[in-house]
């Protein structure tokens, strides 16, 4: 699979996709004269939105032919990064089926969507009753109708287990991957096998004197799992909470920022709701959870303290804050809203945070997409889940402007980041491109990774179980 190997990092930063490493090529199905045509052109023309609204065009009331020309075997699978973007952010279930339920496979994962009002709904999963959209590299098909055998393995959280930062793929069969799993800069030979479509280690032929390394980061990697699958959860929550942006309905000039203290001022009042600019805001939400206000750096803050168990009682409590582990406004930060304040104090603080900042001559606008990604990947352990990235550029106002958010997860063989976390309007889980399109001119200033020892001092003892990972997919809204 060389064309999409190559491609691997950029298609996987632009497109959310569940990684997984195809062990041969999709192939499309029999076409008629003209779908064939359309899918040439759509596969073949370096820029695709013309081709790709040609066929919505002239197709969009034959939903089987026009499934033939955009999905290959099955798959919503493309090699091309731009292509890959425009399929997993614009091709919907119902454009291209009528049936009632359908079954979508996801990794190693087989999920079923039913048809209700026009709408296809997930009917099992952690989104289950929400509108299902496919990710790049689903494979999609009629339920009952058995596919061809799968031509793709999911690797699943085995990076994350193992404590690898890149897997390196040099051989497949239907039953083994002959791999080099990279530990940093050390690289160890290893058998992965592949069952049930996914992968895991058979074994790993360590040097002796690499063992003490690969030990160490198979027990970071145990310990890292634990506060990791916390940090999934607190993220979840707000995700699932629709935490809004702070950002006022009616500004006066720019005003982000200054519904958070009205917020506070109401709350220990008291009061239900309150005022800012004439426009009403509500102190809880339907369920009674506290409704409060963020910038993006509070999404951030605000997930470690979740983490530590500090939170913001609910209406049927009363009214106050209860502190556990950790408590942002106690640890002395000049400002604690300011994301360039914030990167000073992980400066300050070497002891928690591990910081990597890019010099302005080596920053990368986000508009120079190939580059961007290309700096991403130069070191592949330079950005993993649990970090916090740093953004800055001008945008539509022609003002510089901080952005942070946390990386969530990375695919286990690139070492490409592929989901973040961010309130950029609300706590939402998105890709690269989702995430920095509406501000391109925008690049990474700095990248603060707490330490793993800090984070294990919020989530408290070690024998405390395991958290649910985030939804698969955000609620809509």
């Amino acid at each position: 699979m060389p064309e999409l190997e190559l491609a691997r990092g950029e298609l996987l930063a632009r497109a959310r996709a569940e990684p997984v490493f195809f062990l041969s090529a999709p192939e499309p199905g029999p076409l008629s004269a003209e779908a064939k045509a359309l899918r040439t052109r759509l596969f073949s023309e370096p820029a695709p939105w013309t081709a790709f609204s040609d066929a919505y065009e002239r197709l969009r009331a034959r939903p089987r032919e026009l499934r033939a020309v955009l999905l290959t075997e099955g798959y919503l699978y493309a090699t091309q990064p731009p292509l890959a973007a425009l399929l997993a952010s614009g091709v919907a279930l119902d454009h291209l089926f009528r049936e009632p339920e359908l079954t979508i496979v996801r990794g190693d994962k087989r999920l079923h969507v039913k048809l209700e009002a026009g709408v296809y709904r997930w009917e099992d999963g952690p989104a289950r009753g929400e509108p299902a959209r496919l990710w790049l590299f689903d494979r999609v098909y009629l339920t009952g109708d058995e596919p061809t055998p799968a031509r793709h393995v999911a690797f699943g959280d085995l990076a994350e287990q193992l404590g690898t930062t890149s897997i390196e793929v040099e051989r497949a069969t239907e039953s083994a991957l002959l791999v080099k799993l990279h530990y940093g800069e050390l690289a160890v030979p290893a058998v992965l096998r592949i069952e049930s479509g996914r992968a895991a280690l058979e074994c790993e032929v360590v040097p002796p004197d690499a063992q003490a390394r690969v030990d160490a980061a198979h027990a970071a990697a145990r310990r890292y799992a634990r506060v990791m699958a916390e940090l999934r959860a607190r993220i979840g929550e707000q995700v699932e909470e629709a935490l809004p942006f702070d950002e006022p309905k009616t500004e006066e000039g720019q005003q982000d920022g200054k519904l958070r203290p009205e917020w506070r001022t109401a709350y220990l009042k008291g009061q239900t709701s309150f005022t800012f600019n004439g426009d009403r805001y509500s102190v809880f939400d339907a369920t009674g959870r506290a409704r409060l206000p963020q910038v993006c750096v509070d999404f951030v803050l605000d997930t470690w303290e979740r983490m530590a168990g500090t939170r913001w009682l609910t209406r049927a409590e009363g009214r106050g804050r209860k502190i556990g582990r950790l408590d942002v406004s106690a640890l002395g930060m000049e400002n604690q809203r300011s994301v360039e304040q914030f990167i000073e104090f992980a400066r300050a603080h070497p002891d928690w945070f591990e910081l990597f900042e890019v010099p302005e001559s080596e920053r990368v606008a986000f508009s120079s997409r190939r580059r961007f990604f290309q700096r991403l990947l130069e070191v592949p352990e330079r950005f993993r889940p649990s970090d916090v990235v740093a953004i800055l550029g001008p945008r539509d106002d022609d003002r510089l402007h901080y952005h942070s958010f946390f990386i969530v997860d990375a695919d286990p063989l690139s070492g490409m980041p592929t989901v973040l976390a961010a309130n950029a309007g609300r706590p939402r889980l998105r890709n690269w491109e989702a995430e920095l399109e509406n501000a391109p001119r925008r690049g990474i200033v700095a990248r603060i990774r707490p330490r793993l020892s800090w984070l294990e001092s919020l989530v408290g003892a070690s024998d405390q179980a395991l958290l649910p990972r985030i939804p698969a997919e955000s609620p809509p809204g």
